[in-house]
C-alpha cells in the first residue's frame, strides 16, 4: 500500500510537471496597447469596445497575445512609443515625419477625413476659401489627418479633444474643422443631436487614410509590428479580409414629430394620397408618433402672402412610429405635425 502511494505520487508529480512545460509553451502572451478614447472607433473605458479596438483585438489573439489597453492622450503615446519608453500605441495615420521615428504595422483599417463648416455662418464656397487660405482652421491635439489636410492645418488653432473643436466650431471661434467622418458623426448623434443640420463636410475635399499600429523602433517594437502583419495576411488569405471593415452605419438624420389636434379639428385625419380615387382615410390617435418623410410645398417653399390656412391645410408625408397604424405611409395636414 506505502508503494503504491509513493508511484501514484512519482506519477502525479511527474504529470504536473509535464503539464506545467505544456502550458508554459502555451501561455499566451500579453501585451499593453497605449490609445485614447476616439469613438465610435475607441470607446472609453468601462464601456463596449469600440469596433478598432475589437479588430486589434482579433488580430493579437490570432498570435496567441492578450491586449490591454492603456488610456493616455495620443499626443503623449506618441511621444512615449517614439522615446522608447512604452512598447506601442494605436490607432494612427501613417506620416512621413513619424515613420522616420516610429514603427507602422500594415493598415489595418481606413477612415475618411473631411473639412467641416457650420452653414450657420458660411456658405459651402466660403468654408472651402477659408480652408484653402488656411484661415479660422481648428485641430485637435496631436491627431494627423493624411499628409494633404496636415499641411494646411499646421498653424491650426489646437483644441484639447474633438468635443471642445466642435464646440468652437458651434461658437464661430473657427471656421472649419477637419475630422474624421465616423468620429464628426459620433459627436454629432450624442453630444449635439439639436444643432447636428447645422454642419456640414465641404465638397470635394476628403482624403482617405489608413490606420495603423506604432510601435518602438526596438527588437521587441518589431516584435509587435510582425504579430500585427502576421494576423492581417493569414486573416486575408483565410477569406476573412472582412474583418478589417470598422464602417459605422450612420442613420439619416430624419424629423420625428408627435400628431395634434387643433382648434376646430378634434379629430387626426391620415390619408393613403393626396389625391385620387379610392383615397383610405384613417382616423390616428392624439399623440401619434410619425418620421416625416416628405413635407408639403407649402411647407418648404416661401410664400407671398401671410395667409396660411392653405399651409395649414397642406399635406406632408409621414411613416407613423406609434398607435393601431403603426408603419404606415400616410398624408397629414401640416396642422397637425408638432416637432420633436
Amino acid at each position: 500500500m506505502i508503494m503504491f502511494s509513493r508511484l501514484s505520487a512519482c506519477f502525479v508529480l511527474k504529470s504536473l510537471f509535464i503539464y506545467s512545460l505544456f502550458s508554459t509553451a502555451h501561455a499566451q502572451q500579453k501585451i499593453t496597447l497605449l490609445t485614447d478614447v476616439w469613438p465610435p472607433y475607441i470607446n472609453a473605458q468601462g464601456e463596449s469596445k469600440g469596433s478598432a479596438a475589437k479588430l486589434i483585438d482579433i488580430l493579437f489573439d490570432y498570435e496567441n497575445v492578450n491586449t490591454q489597453w492603456h488610456y493616455l492622450p495620443y499626443e503623449i503615446s506618441y511621444h512615449q512609443v517614439k522615446n522608447q519608453n512604452r512598447l506601442a500605441s494605436f490607432p494612427y495615420f501613417k506620416t512621413k515625419e513619424r515613420e522616420n521615428l516610429v514603427l507602422y504595422s500594415d493598415p489595418v483599417f481606413s477612415v475618411s477625413n473631411r473639412i467641416y463648416y457650420n452653414r450657420q455662418f458660411l456658405t459651402a464656397k466660403a468654408a472651402e476659401e477659408s480652408y484653402k487660405n488656411s484661415q479660422h482652421i481648428g485641430k485637435v491635439a496631436g491627431y494627423s489627418y493624411g499628409e494633404s489636410i496636415d499641411k494646411k492645418v499646421s498653424q491650426g488653432i489646437i483644441f484639447a479633444t474633438e468635443e471642445l473643436a466642435l464646440t468652437a466650431l458651434f461658437n464661430h471661434d473657427i471656421d472649419v474643422l477637419p475630422m474624421t467622418e465616423g468620429v464628426m458623426n459620433y459627436h454629432l448623434r450624442t453630444n449635439f443631436q439639436y444643432r447636428q443640420q447645422l454642419i456640414l463636410p465641404v465638397n470635394n475635399i476628403t482624403e482617405t487614410s489608413s490606420l495603423h499600429v506604432i510601435a518602438a523602433k526596438t527588437p521587441r517594437g518589431q516584435s509587435v509590428i510582425d504579430k500585427v502583419n502576421n494576423a492581417l495576411k493569414s486573416l486575408k488569405s483565410q477569406g476573412m479580409s472582412s474583418l478589417q471593415t470598422t464602417t459605422v452605419a450612420i442613420p439619416s438624420v430624419i424629423d420625428i414629430a408627435k400628431l395634434i389636434t387643433t382648434e376646430g379639428y378634434p379629430l387626426i385625419i391620415g390619408q393613403s394620397a393626396v389625391s385620387g380615387n379610392n383615397i383610405e382615410y384613417y382616423t390616428l390617435p392624439q399623440g401619434t408618433r410619425a418620421s416625416i418623410t416628405k413635407w408639403s410645398n407649402k411647407i418648404i417653399q416661401s410664400s407671398e402672402t401671410d395667409r396660411i390656412y392653405k399651409n395649414m391645410m397642406d399635406l406632408s408625408k409621414v411613416v407613423l412610429l406609434s398607435g393601431p397604424h403603426v408603419g404606415k405611409e400616410l398624408f397629414v395636414r401640416n396642422m397637425h405635425i408638432e416637432l420633436l
